[in-house]
């Protein structure tokens, strides 16, 4: 059995504006050339498939064209579940229709557990080859009631404690399977702890807590396939628990991430070789930061070998504010397939009206949710840190809720 991990696609991200569909299509059409050449027979993506839950039509279109491209292939399975940008309900809607081509797709959790215990037996229902554990990103409302009066640590204790009996649940539905020669994979989209992360807008899961510990994970499982945090990584460095991190880079913070899928063949239930498999980008994003005269040089000399516009993100230290930097620096590039995001100014001396003032005049979208919220606390005067870290977590949790409503 040859399995192949994935997760954090985002199909349908809008990037300042600006859409992603080349660089996902991209993406996609190398992904099912490699499962053909690699001949993997289980394909199973682990969440936030798309980047909202009312994805645009073109991203719908990726998506159904990517599974059209794998009918008949090698890849004889394929297992999805909903991440936090999802819209199970959207996912569900077609699941029925999908089971007839031997994809299965868990976007909500039902009563029964048996429902998310999917057989891997290929598309001539011959002899079991896998058995999968589908969980998605598990909402506060699918596996608790909420209790009037609970402070916020007793919100986050009992979703904790709610996930885990979430988990354990699995375990006990797949412990049929366990005597048996095949592999026993299981999934989840949710932070673990020991996970590495930059704390990006719209990825939390009540205050970015981790949710769920290694030892969580039954050892029972043969192998844990997990999506959300973005960088592609192992839990524990004894289990075979992995997050495959994002397809592309979804943000100027995600430049140090490498873009891969994870590949692992087993015999039986062993692992005979597993290897992370980097993903070829159409598009460079770079970041620079630095006084003029560096920022320059760099623009002067900037490698755009790639079929994409390189997108910029520049900071410029200076010690006056320049109204006209966007077009001096635009002037450098403009012969070069190559496009500034993000250009910020960082007073670094004469902190005068001037340049106090355009630290003001920051754009809201070069900050993240708990930045906003942290410079207008300071501009109402003097907090006490306690009370800061107390209306902190009441914010974190506030934008929880929203980041998981359901809209439909």
């Amino acid at each position: 059995m040859k399995l192949l991990h994935t997760a954090d696609w985002h199909l349908g991200q809008k990037f300042f504006h600006r859409n992603r569909e080349q660089e996902h299509r991209a993406a996609l059409d190398w992904l099912v050339q490699y499962i053909i050449q690699e001949g993997v027979e289980l394909l199973v993506v682990a969440g936030d498939i798309f980047d909202t839950d009312s994805p645009p039509n073109y991203a719908r279109k990726l998506y159904f064209n990517f599974l059209k491209q794998l009918v008949n292939t090698c890849c004889e399975d394929i297992v999805i579940v909903a991440g936090n940008h999802d819209s199970a309900n959207m996912l569900d809607a077609s699941k029925e229709l999908f089971k007839l081509l031997n994809v299965h797709v868990v976007g909500h959790i039902s009563d029964d557990r048996a429902a998310q215990i999917i057989e891997i037996r290929g598309k001539e229902e011959g002899a079991l080859k896998a058995v999968v554990g589908a969980v998605p990103y598990l909402r506060d409302k699918d596996i608790r009631k909420s209790i009037s009066g609970e402070t916020y640590e007793e919100r986050v204790e009992n979703l904790r404690q709610g996930i885990q009996q979430h988990y354990q649940e699995i375990e006990a539905a797949l412990t049929p399977y366990q005597n048996l020669a095949i592999p026993v994979i299981v999934t989840g989209h949710l932070y673990a702890a020991g996970g590495q992360r930059d704390d990006r807008p719209n990825s939390i899961h009540i205050g970015s807590l981790d949710i769920i510990k290694a030892e969580n994970f039954s050892k029972d499982f043969d192998y844990v396939a997990l999506g959300h945090l973005h960088r592609y990584q192992q839990i524990d460095k004894n289990r075979p628990i992995w997050y495959s991190g994002a397809l592309i880079p979804l943000d100027f913070s995600e430049l140090n991430y490498a873009q891969v899928v994870r590949i692992i063949e087993f015999q039986n239930k062993n692992i005979l070789h597993q290897q992370s498999v980097k993903v070829p980008l159409k598009r460079k994003m770079r970041t620079y930061k630095g006084n003029l005269a560096y920022i320059k040089e760099k623009l002067s000399t900037l490698d755009t070998n790639v079929p994409l516009d390189t997108w910029l993100k520049i900071e410029v230290e200076t010690a006056h504010y320049s109204p006209d930097l966007l077009s001096d620096l635009e002037e450098i590039i403009q012969d070069k397939p190559a496009e500034i995001i993000i250009l910020n100014q960082r007073a670094i001396q004469n902190r005068s009206i001037d340049s106090e003032h355009y630290q003001n005049l920051q754009s809201l979208q070069d900050m993240d949710e708990i930045e906003v919220f942290r410079m207008c606390a300071q501009q109402k005067g003097q907090i006490e840190t306690e009370e800061l870290t107390e209306l902190e977590n009441s914010f974190k949790e506030l934008l929880g809720w929203m980041q998981e409503r359901d809209v439909e």
